[in-house]
């Protein structure tokens, strides 16, 4: 399969020469489309979307271990990596590695995600929506016990760890939704931006509600995209998304050909699902740079031998994977640097939602 997708330039431009290209690239990002109603979201839950409901079929041979220690750590072996015929480090040259490690990937037929147009032979069935699913990644890395047993809501535990470090030390992400009438069923904009600070937790550790968040008006992050919302589902079925982020979590968000699934919970929360094809070799640093308690070296010949788009036109190997998020976020208010809300926190359903 061939796709060509967009590709970002490596900095962002700089408009900061005169106070009237900064007031314009402010009006430019940080208001969303001109509509009747927007409310305004911060992301308070990031991971990639497990779903090991039966592990011994999804993971035969793991499964079969009976040494409790080799079956949540991974068989021992010892990774030879060569550069210039001297021996490297394994997770910091993977690619060097001379023999694949050969992990089990996932052999049963469930995983969250969307039809993203991929081989009829890699599709799995959305537990959820029981459509059908590309979701090349979760079937490289789902036998690993950072992944296998952890259903959602619970996190991958070294994505657990980092986003959970990033929370308190980097700019969030914030979601606007604009319509003319978000109470009801229709076209939407879903517009996607960094902050200029961190979230505010709670007493009890989580995400404050309604909290104020300042738009970054000169960011990377900001992406905009067209969706409907039907029966109380906001869906999202094309573009492109990059948003910045910082270790220990991903260095970056990026999605081509994007999917999304939303709902609104209690207290006018979100969960939903965001897929698509992500740069595999981005994804994979997060745990070459931190290899404790994974398997980097696993992880990036695994990806490798399942990344399924964006073929190099050199040497023919895929840089992209099929991948879902799983995600949450919580009403927040929205505001341009000049103090102006652009965004109001609403603990209503999106949506037309049959009342029982």
């Amino acid at each position: 399969m061939r796709v060509e997708f967009f590709r970002r330039p490596a900095k962002a431009p700089v408009f900061r020469t005169a106070l009237v290209a900064a007031a314009a690239l402010t009006s430019a990002l940080g208001a969303a489309p001109a509509s009747a109603e927007t409310r305004g979201y911060v992301i308070s839950w990031f991971a990639t979307a497990t779903n090991t409901k039966d592990f011994a079929v999804d993971c035969p041979e793991t499964a079969k271990i009976a040494d409790k220690a080799v079956a949540e750590n991974g068989p021992r072996r010892r990774d030879v990596a060569l550069v210039e015929g001297k021996p490297v480090s394994a997770s910091s040259y993977p690619a060097a590695v001379q023999k694949d490690p050969a992990i089990e990937t996932i052999q049963g037929k469930y995983a969250y995600g969307f039809d993203l147009g991929g081989p009829a032979a890699n599709k799995f069935i959305d537990p959820e929506t029981q459509g059908k699913a590309d979701n090349q990644l979760w079937r490289a890395v789902g036998c690993h016990s950072n992944f296998a047993r952890r259903p959602p809501p619970e996190m991958p535990y070294s994505e657990a760890l980092g986003w959970s470090a990033l929370l308190d030390s980097a700019p969030g992400w914030v979601m606007q939704i604009s319509g003319a009438d978000l109470s009801k069923d229709g076209p939407v904009t879903v517009t996607l931006d960094r902050t200029l600070r961190h979230v505010e937790r709670d007493a009890q550790g989580g995400i404050r509600s309604n909290m104020t968040y300042t738009i970054d008006p000169v960011s990377r992050s900001h992406n905009v995209l067209s969706g409907e919302i039907k029966e109380g589902v906001l869906n999202i079925k094309s573009g492109d998304v990059y948003m910045v982020s910082d270790l220990p979590f991903y260095t970056q968000v990026d999605l081509a050909n994007t999917h999304m699934r939303m709902r609104t919970e209690e207290n006018g929360r979100i969960i939903g699902y965001w897929g698509g094809y992500t740069d595999w070799h981005a994804w994979v640093y997060l745990y070459t740079a931190r290899p404790a308690a994974s398997d980097p070296t696993g992880f990036y010949w695994a990806l490798r031998k399942l990344a399924d788009a964006d073929p190099d036109p050199a040497t023919g190997q895929n840089r992209r994977i099929s991948t879902t998020w799983r995600m949450q976020a919580i009403p927040a208010f929205l505001a341009q640097v000049d103090g102006k809300i652009v965004a109001n926190a609403s603990q209503e359903p999106l949506g037309h939602v049959e009342r029982k």
